[in-house]
C-alpha cells in the first residue's frame, strides 16, 4: 500500500512540473511461454518386456522308488479246539485209584482211598461216554503208567453192551466178568466206573448193570 502511494505521489509531481503527461499501462501478459523439449531416447537402454506368457509354476514329475513289500507266507488257520493230539481226538478223563490217600488228592471213596482223574484222548465222537468207559476197561495195567495210580479194574473182563442218558441219569450195561484183588477192590472199582460216567455235564445218577444184573449186586457177592 505504500508503495502505491508512493507511485501515485511521483506521478502527480510529474504532471505538475511537466503539464501532461500520459501513461498508457497496458495489460500485463497473463501467459508465461513455454518450451518443447524432445528428449531422444537410446534404443540401447529400451528394455523391451518378453509378450510370451511365462508360467510361473510349472510341475515335475519325480519318479517314486518302486516299493517292494514281501507276501507273507499264507499259514493256514489253525483249529480252535482244545485237544491234546491232532484235530481228530479230544480229551476225556478216567478215573483211576490212589491208594490210602483219604481223599486228599480226589474224592473220597471206601477204605481211605481218592478217585483221581486222569486226562486221556479218544477219537472224535458224539458217544463220549461209551468211549471214556472204553478207554478205562481197555487199561489192563494194575499200576496206570507213571502216575502210580491204582487200577482195580486190571483183572476183569468187561465189554459194553450199551449206554444210555435217560433224564441225567447214565444207564450202563456190561457184560463179562470181574474179578477183585480183595475186599476194597469192590468200592474203587464201581468208584473208577462211576465218577468216569459223572464227569459229563449231562449226567448227574449213574446205574451200573453186569449181565443184567445191578452192580452193587455183583460186588456184594464177591
Amino acid at each position: 500500500m505504500k508503495t502505491k502511494k508512493l507511485v501515485a505521489l511521483l506521478l502527480m509531481l510529474l504532471l505538475t512540473a511537466c503539464g501532461r503527461f500520459e501513461v498508457n499501462i497496458g495489460p500485463l501478459p497473463t501467459s508465461i511461454p513455454t518450451s518443447t523439449v524432445e528428449i531422444t531416447t537410446d534404443p540401447a537402454t529400451v528394455v523391451v518386456f518378453p509378450t510370451e506368457t511365462i508360467n510361473p509354476t510349472a510341475t515335475i514329475e519325480i519318479a517314486s522308488p518302486t516299493l517292494f513289500v514281501p507276501t507273507a507266507t499264507q499259514v493256514p488257520p489253525t483249529s480252535t479246539q482244545s485237544v491234546p493230539a491232532t484235530s481228530t481226538e479230544q480229551a476225556v478223563k478216567i478215573f483211576l485209584i490212589a491208594l490210602e490217600d483219604n481223599g486228599q488228592s480226589g474224592i473220597l471213596i471206601g477204605c481211605g482211598d481218592s478217585a483221581i482223574p486222569v486226562t486221556v484222548t479218544i477219537p472224535q465222537t458224539q458217544g463220549v461216554l461209551r468211549a471214556a468207559l472204553e478207554k478205562l476197561l481197555s487199561a489192563k495195567q494194575q499200576f496206570y503208567g507213571e502216575s502210580g495210580l491204582y487200577n482195580a479194574l486190571y483183572q476183569s473182563d468187561l465189554q459194553i453192551a450199551g449206554v444210555a442218558i435217560e433224564q441225567g441219569k447214565a444207564i450202563i450195561h456190561l457184560t463179562g466178568t470181574i474179578l477183585l484183588g480183595g475186599t476194597c477192590d469192590a468200592p474203587r472199582l464201581e468208584a473208577q466206573i462211576e465218577q468216569t460216567a459223572l464227569q459229563f455235564s449231562t449226567v448227574n445218577d449213574v446205574a451200573v448193570f453186569v449181565n443184567d444184573v445191578a452192580l452193587e449186586e455183583v460186588l456184594s457177592s464177591k
